[in-house]
Protein backbone atom coordinates (compact mmCIF):
# COMPACT_ATOMS: atom_id res chain seq x y z
CA UNK A 1 0.00 0.00 0.00
CA UNK A 2 1.32 3.40 -0.92
CA UNK A 3 0.47 6.51 1.03
CA UNK A 4 0.66 8.90 -1.88
CA UNK A 5 -1.52 11.37 0.00
CA UNK A 6 1.28 11.93 2.51
CA UNK A 7 3.65 12.96 -0.27
CA UNK A 8 1.01 15.11 -1.97
CA UNK A 9 0.10 16.92 1.26
CA UNK A 10 3.73 17.27 2.28
CA UNK A 11 4.62 18.87 -1.07
CA UNK A 12 1.54 21.14 -0.96
CA UNK A 13 2.70 22.39 2.43
CA UNK A 14 6.28 22.66 1.16
CA UNK A 15 7.65 20.38 3.84
CA UNK A 16 10.70 18.24 3.12
CA UNK A 17 11.04 14.66 4.33
CA UNK A 18 13.68 15.87 6.79
CA UNK A 19 11.33 18.54 8.18
CA UNK A 20 8.49 16.02 8.46
CA UNK A 21 10.90 13.71 10.25
CA UNK A 22 11.75 16.42 12.77
CA UNK A 23 8.05 17.01 13.45
CA UNK A 24 7.19 13.31 13.82
CA UNK A 25 10.36 11.85 15.31
CA UNK A 26 10.79 9.47 12.35
CA UNK A 27 13.70 9.39 9.92
CA UNK A 28 13.35 10.82 6.42
CA UNK A 29 14.22 7.36 5.09
CA UNK A 30 11.36 5.74 7.03
CA UNK A 31 8.89 8.41 5.86
CA UNK A 32 10.04 7.96 2.26
CA UNK A 33 9.44 4.21 2.56
CA UNK A 34 5.91 4.89 3.79
CA UNK A 35 5.21 7.22 0.86
CA UNK A 36 6.50 4.61 -1.61
CA UNK A 37 4.63 1.74 0.04
CA UNK A 38 7.73 -0.27 0.99
CA UNK A 39 7.03 0.15 4.73
CA UNK A 40 3.59 0.11 6.34
CA UNK A 41 3.09 2.59 9.20
CA UNK A 42 1.35 1.84 12.46
CA UNK A 43 -1.73 3.83 13.41
CA UNK A 44 0.44 5.79 15.86
CA UNK A 45 2.85 6.73 13.04
CA UNK A 46 -0.11 7.83 10.89
CA UNK A 47 -1.40 9.97 13.76
CA UNK A 48 1.99 11.69 14.15
CA UNK A 49 2.25 12.28 10.40
CA UNK A 50 -1.34 13.60 10.22
CA UNK A 51 -0.66 15.95 13.15
CA UNK A 52 2.54 17.20 11.53
CA UNK A 53 0.67 17.86 8.26
CA UNK A 54 -2.32 19.35 10.13
CA UNK A 55 -4.80 16.86 8.63
CA UNK A 56 -6.83 13.89 9.89
CA UNK A 57 -5.71 10.27 9.73
CA UNK A 58 -8.81 9.55 7.63
CA UNK A 59 -7.64 12.02 4.99
CA UNK A 60 -4.34 10.14 4.74
CA UNK A 61 -6.22 6.88 4.23
CA UNK A 62 -8.70 8.15 1.66
CA UNK A 63 -8.39 6.36 -1.68
CA UNK A 64 -6.29 3.59 -0.16
CA UNK A 65 -7.17 -0.11 -0.24
CA UNK A 66 -8.18 -1.97 2.91
CA UNK A 67 -5.31 -2.41 5.34
CA UNK A 68 -5.03 -4.76 8.29
CA UNK A 69 -4.19 -2.92 11.50
CA UNK A 70 -2.67 -4.50 14.60
CA UNK A 71 -5.08 -5.57 17.37
CA UNK A 72 -4.06 -2.81 19.78
CA UNK A 73 -4.63 -0.06 17.21
CA UNK A 74 -8.42 -0.15 17.05
CA UNK A 75 -11.24 1.84 18.57
CA UNK A 76 -13.58 0.39 21.21
CA UNK A 77 -17.28 -0.31 20.62
CA UNK A 78 -17.20 0.88 17.01
CA UNK A 79 -20.17 -1.11 15.78
CA UNK A 80 -23.95 -1.06 15.34
CA UNK A 81 -26.12 -4.17 14.95
CA UNK A 82 -29.28 -4.03 12.83
CA UNK A 83 -31.60 -7.00 13.46
CA UNK A 84 -33.71 -8.33 10.63
CA UNK A 85 -36.93 -7.25 12.35
CA UNK A 86 -35.83 -3.59 12.31
CA UNK A 87 -35.26 -3.30 8.52
CA UNK A 88 -37.27 -0.77 6.54
CA UNK A 89 -38.92 -1.63 3.24
CA UNK A 90 -38.04 0.99 0.65
CA UNK A 91 -39.17 0.98 -2.98
CA UNK A 92 -37.76 3.94 -4.95
CA UNK A 93 -39.18 2.89 -8.33
CA UNK A 94 -42.65 1.84 -7.14
CA UNK A 95 -42.74 -1.38 -9.14
CA UNK A 96 -44.46 -4.56 -8.04
CA UNK A 97 -41.37 -6.72 -8.52
CA UNK A 98 -38.65 -4.63 -6.84
CA UNK A 99 -38.20 -3.62 -3.25
CA UNK A 100 -35.27 -2.79 -1.02
CA UNK A 101 -34.70 -3.73 2.56
CA UNK A 102 -32.66 -0.68 3.56
CA UNK A 103 -30.25 -1.52 6.36
CA UNK A 104 -28.09 1.60 6.46
CA UNK A 105 -28.24 5.07 5.02
CA UNK A 106 -24.75 6.39 5.64
CA UNK A 107 -22.63 8.91 3.77
CA UNK A 108 -19.63 7.32 2.10
CA UNK A 109 -16.59 9.16 3.43
CA UNK A 110 -13.99 7.64 1.08
CA UNK A 111 -13.90 6.89 -2.60
CA UNK A 112 -13.16 3.21 -1.90
CA UNK A 113 -15.89 0.65 -1.81
CA UNK A 114 -15.35 -3.10 -1.68
CA UNK A 115 -18.37 -5.36 -2.15
CA UNK A 116 -17.98 -9.09 -1.46
CA UNK A 117 -19.98 -12.22 -0.93
CA UNK A 118 -18.16 -14.23 1.74
CA UNK A 119 -18.52 -17.96 2.32
CA UNK A 120 -17.17 -19.36 5.60
CA UNK A 121 -17.03 -23.14 5.98
CA UNK A 122 -18.54 -24.92 8.97
CA UNK A 123 -16.47 -24.64 12.18
CA UNK A 124 -14.22 -21.99 10.63
CA UNK A 125 -13.62 -18.23 10.74
CA UNK A 126 -12.90 -15.33 8.41
CA UNK A 127 -9.35 -14.70 9.59
CA UNK A 128 -8.56 -16.95 12.53
CA UNK A 129 -8.02 -13.94 14.80
CA UNK A 130 -9.42 -10.48 15.48
CA UNK A 131 -8.32 -8.00 12.84
CA UNK A 132 -9.14 -4.41 11.92
CA UNK A 133 -8.70 -2.34 8.80
CA UNK A 134 -8.99 1.24 7.68
CA UNK A 135 -12.46 0.99 6.10
CA UNK A 136 -15.92 0.90 7.62
CA UNK A 137 -17.63 -2.43 7.05
CA UNK A 138 -21.17 -3.76 6.84
CA UNK A 139 -21.74 -7.51 7.11
CA UNK A 140 -25.19 -8.87 6.25
CA UNK A 141 -25.95 -12.54 7.00
CA UNK A 142 -27.48 -14.11 3.89
CA UNK A 143 -27.42 -17.74 5.06
CA UNK A 144 -26.45 -19.36 8.36
CA UNK A 145 -25.47 -17.94 11.74
CA UNK A 146 -22.49 -15.63 12.28
CA UNK A 147 -20.66 -15.24 15.54
CA UNK A 148 -19.00 -11.83 15.56
CA UNK A 149 -16.08 -11.65 17.96
CA UNK A 150 -15.31 -8.03 18.90
CA UNK A 151 -12.71 -6.56 21.23
CA UNK A 152 -14.67 -7.19 24.44
CA UNK A 153 -17.85 -8.98 23.38
CA UNK A 154 -19.32 -11.67 21.17
CA UNK A 155 -22.52 -11.20 19.14
CA UNK A 156 -24.63 -13.81 17.34
CA UNK A 157 -26.23 -12.72 14.04
CA UNK A 158 -28.97 -14.75 12.36
CA UNK A 159 -30.04 -14.71 8.71
CA UNK A 160 -31.19 -11.21 7.81
CA UNK A 161 -29.20 -9.51 10.59
CA UNK A 162 -26.43 -7.06 9.81
CA UNK A 163 -23.63 -5.32 11.65
CA UNK A 164 -21.96 -1.99 10.89
CA UNK A 165 -18.31 -1.75 12.04
CA UNK A 166 -16.45 1.55 12.22
CA UNK A 167 -12.99 1.63 10.65
CA UNK A 168 -10.29 0.17 12.92
CA UNK A 169 -12.77 -1.95 14.91
CA UNK A 170 -11.28 -5.32 15.88
CA UNK A 171 -13.42 -8.23 14.69
CA UNK A 172 -13.43 -11.86 13.64
CA UNK A 173 -16.36 -13.58 11.93
CA UNK A 174 -16.83 -17.15 13.11
CA UNK A 175 -19.05 -19.91 11.76
CA UNK A 176 -19.54 -22.16 14.81
CA UNK A 177 -22.25 -24.22 13.08
CA UNK A 178 -22.14 -27.36 10.96
CA UNK A 179 -23.41 -25.50 7.88
CA UNK A 180 -21.84 -22.99 5.49
CA UNK A 181 -22.16 -19.30 6.39
CA UNK A 182 -22.77 -16.77 3.60
CA UNK A 183 -22.37 -13.03 4.15
CA UNK A 184 -22.72 -9.94 1.98
CA UNK A 185 -19.93 -7.52 2.93
CA UNK A 186 -19.52 -3.88 1.99
CA UNK A 187 -16.32 -2.03 2.93
CA UNK A 188 -16.11 1.72 2.38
Amino acid sequence: MEFRKIKILRKEKRITLTELGEKTGYSASFLSQIERGTNRPSLEALRKIADALDVTVASLLANEAPQVIQDDETSENGYKVIRNSSGTIYNPWQTNSTYYDTLFNLPVHTNNMVISKIYIDAQSSSSGKKIAHNLCEINYVIKGEATIELKDEVLILQEGDAIFLEAFTQHNIINATEHELMLFTLQF
